[in-house]
């Protein structure tokens, strides 16, 4: 009894295809439409570099990072509050072979940023119109292949016809020189083989032709794609679907000597590689309060409070390495950590000084000039009579006083007199 078994083989390996002998769902087009999307919307990379399909999480480079030490995919984490913030991390050679820790790990938004920045400056119309020119000499240098294929396959043809020709026009009594041709003949045939299948292969290297219009709507596509990427009606799954049409996989190395860094390989969907590197600080580096911040408190330290110092700080967009916004503790922590002064909110300064140069006064001062007690001072300061501010919380208070509030404060002596202390 003869078994049967059914064995499913590759599409490229089928040896009957007969089309429509049924009436369809779906045309024969589309089935192969749906099987290549579906294929390329696999979560898992394949070795051709496939990403997968957009997912919603706010990392814009999922599916397209691979590490450039192991080779590996290279797969997104999120953290902090509500995972804003993304770090892409390597770790499949503690699932796949079973090591202790990680390859590496990276933070996302520098390299996010620069990835973007390159991406958006690639599509430019002047990197277009260089990309088109290099396209056209392609073409050039393709056709000029072409025609050398041509002229090779022609020379063994021939070659071939003639061994052909000879072995036909031996005597079949010699037959020494019939093998000796027929030999001769079936090398040529090999060689023609051999020489028709390089061909095929290097035809399969589709050629990319481009019609006048179509090159239009490429040059156009350097005003419509930075317009459209910035669009705050753009979500991140949008910015990942555009990315995925232009780069093919973007590659990550550290780089750690002269300087860390990260350098970032990417591979377009035309075969051609870029590269970009980027800053790769330490924790304590990326952690830490920036420099810009720090600049700024010590321009701000001069006759404010903490609080008007966070809300200066705020209201510039400046943040954290957290990305928080500042308050008077944490302006308070940045002083004490980087040693910026704040003379006026010295008891000793404020006793010496008397006056600032922006015009606000001591107590001290303020009593002296209008020749009453200290005690009346902190009386009207209480009342709101006289606007006061003090820069910390047991620093010696500071009054603005205008020509108008002394002339105001001098009347109010006169009616009522002061008891001599």
């Amino acid at each position: 009894m003869t078994r049967l078994r059914t064995q499913q083989l590759p599409r490229d390996q089928w040896r009957v295809v007969i089309h429509n002998t049924h009436p369809a769902y779906l045309s024969w087009e589309q089935f192969l439409d749906n099987e290549s999307q579906l294929q390329c919307n696999n979560v898992a990379l394949s070795p051709e570099g496939r990403q997968g399909s957009a997912r919603e999480g706010i990392a814009l480079l999922q599916g397209l990072i691979i590490c450039g030490k192991c080779g590996r995919r290279m797969s997104p984490r999120y953290h902090g509050k509500g995972g804003k913030r993304v770090t892409y991390q390597c770790d499949q050679r503690r699932q796949k072979d079973g090591d202790y820790g990680i390859c590496w790990s990276v933070p996302g938004s520098a390299i996010e940023v620069a990835v973007t920045e390159h991406v958006l400056e690639a599509v430019t119309a002047s990197q277009l119109n260089l990309s088109l020119s290099v396209l056209e000499e392609l073409e050039q240098i393709t056709q000029q292949q072409h025609r050398q294929w041509q002229l090779r396959l022609e020379r063994v043809r021939y070659e071939a016809q003639r061994a052909e020709r000879q072995f036909d026009a031996v005597e079949p009594e010699n037959r020494l020189v019939a093998r000796t041709l027929e030999k001769r003949w079936n090398e040529k045939l090999q060689e023609v083989a051999q020489l028709e299948q390089a061909y095929m292969q290097a035809q399969r290297v589709q050629r990319l032709e481009l019609s006048d219009i179509q090159r239009q709507q490429i040059l156009q596509l350097a005003q419509d794609l930075p317009t459209i990427w910035q669009a705050p009606t753009t979500t991140v799954q949008e910015r990942k679907e555009m990315l995925g049409l232009l780069v093919k996989q973007i590659a990550l190395t550290p780089i750690d000597k002269p300087e860390r860094c990260t350098k970032i390989q990417l591979l377009w969907h035309t075969g051609s590689i870029t590269e970009v590197m980027t800053k790769r600080p330490t924790i304590q580096q990326r952690l830490g309060t920036p420099e810009i911040v720090i600049q700024a408190v010590r321009e701000l330290a001069y006759g404010r409070t903490d609080d008007k110092i966070a809300d200066a700080l705020n209201e510039r967009g400046l943040t954290s390495a957290t990305g928080r916004s500042f308050t008077a503790s944490s302006v308070a922590w940045i002083r004490l950590k980087f040693k910026i002064p704040k003379p006026e909110s010295d008891n000793r300064v404020a006793f010496h000084l008397g006056i600032r140069e922006d015009g606000c006064y001591s107590t001290r001062a303020l009593a002296q000039e209008l020749g009453v007690g200290i005690n009346t001072i902190h009386y009207w300061r209480e009342q709101g009579v006289v606007p006061a501010m003090r820069e910390t919380p047991h620093g010696p208070w500071w009054h603005t006083v205008t020509p108008e509030v002394l002339q105001m404060l001098r009347q109010k002596i006169r009616r009522v007199p002061l008891k001599p202390e």
